[in-house]
């Protein structure tokens, strides 16, 4: 099994739209492995269904003109996309909400195997599944009826997969947190989202174009109802492979968010103090690991030593101010 890490926990800070992209880079980079079975695993099956499927287009779509319609052809068509949808049902939530753990695991500098990613998935799966078809049935409703309100609704619900895997909090409830998160910083989630997927789609392009030309020249002459699946497979392949740069910037986006809204940083960084502390021998039982769905609480204080040089009585209070008002 694959096990992994950035190789030590990043400084939690705000980042900017560059950061994220530059950040989102490095964590597929340094954790490729591991991020590259998670997609292969769950969308490997449906890019097996998807070449078939094409096989049999090209049959039909191709056939001499006046031959008989190859309705066994048409019945496969029929039958795979049934096994798409049924397969997609499960395999497609379970390995985002794979996918989501393991970026989340090493982006906060810990290891996670891929079985253990996939064990953490499975109770989730059908609860984003859930929140995934609403979140689409709202975007494809505003596609329909007014292009801006399916943008809008793109945006607003962009983070509900960290959500429902992260904070165990799905559906509607979801959707709200959501939106919660980027009020207000509309514009910049819209940005990072939109730069993300252009560097997803350049990348792909980048990297079928070759397998693309290979497969035309070499079917094209001889074979043509071969070129079909050859391009669907070569497109699917090279999707799969950048697919984790898309999910690692969401889930960038939501750390982004929580940190400038709800001081997860300094939560993270007083749990750590307090763990260190708890180590050093002084009867301070180690925090729970934080729940992403918790506000930080308000009062946090940081006790600080003495300063020798100064009399007791001079000697500055053991508590400093809250440190959820510190930038």
């Amino acid at each position: 099994m694959s096990e992994t890490a950035l190789g030590q926990a990043p400084v939690l800070q705000k980042m900017e739209i560059a950061d994220i992209l530059d950040t989102a880079i490095r964590l597929y980079r340094h954790n490729f492995t591991l991020l590259l079975e998670i997609v292969a695993i769950a969308q490997g099956p449906l890019v097996v269904f998807y070449v078939w499927a094409a096989e049999l287009v090209s049959k039909v779509i191709l056939a001499p003109a006046g031959a008989q319609m190859p309705w066994d052809a048409v019945a496969g068509i029929i039958g795979i996309g049934v096994l798409v949808l049924l397969a997609g049902s499960l395999l497609y939530p379970l390995g985002e909400a794979a996918l989501t753990i393991a970026i989340s695991q090493t982006y906060l500098g810990s290891t996670i195997t891929l079985r253990e990613a996939y064990r953490r998935a499975w109770p989730l799966w059908w609860k984003l599944l859930l929140t995934m078809l609403l979140v689409n049935l709202l975007i494809q409703i505003g596609m329909q009826f007014f292009y801006i309100l399916g943008i809008l609704c793109w945006v607003w619900f962009c983070l509900a997969t960290p959500i429902v895997v992260l904070e165990k909090n799905w559906g509607p409830s979801a959707m709200g947190r959501s939106y919660n998160l980027i009020r207000g910083r509309g514009w910049r989630v819209f940005a990072t989202l939109l730069l993300l997927q252009l560097l997803v789609f350049v990348a792909s392009a980048a990297l079928s174009i070759i397998p693309i030309v290979v497969a035309l020249l070499l079917t094209l002459p001889t074979n043509p109802m071969l070129s079909v699946p050859l391009i669907v497979a070569a497109t699917m392949v090279t999707g799969i492979v950048v697919r984790p740069v898309a999910m690692t910037g969401t889930v960038l986006i939501y750390y982004d968010l929580r940190i400038r809204k709800e001081g997860f940083d300094l939560v993270m960084l007083t749990q750590a103090l307090e763990g260190s502390r708890g180590k050093a021998g002084e009867a301070v039982p180690p925090p729970p690991p934080p729940v992403p769905g918790d506000v930080p609480p308000t009062g946090i204080r940081v006790p600080l030593p003495p300063r020798p040089e100064k009399s007791e009585s001079e000697q500055q209070s053991p508590f400093r101010t809250d440190i959820a008002d510190v930038n």
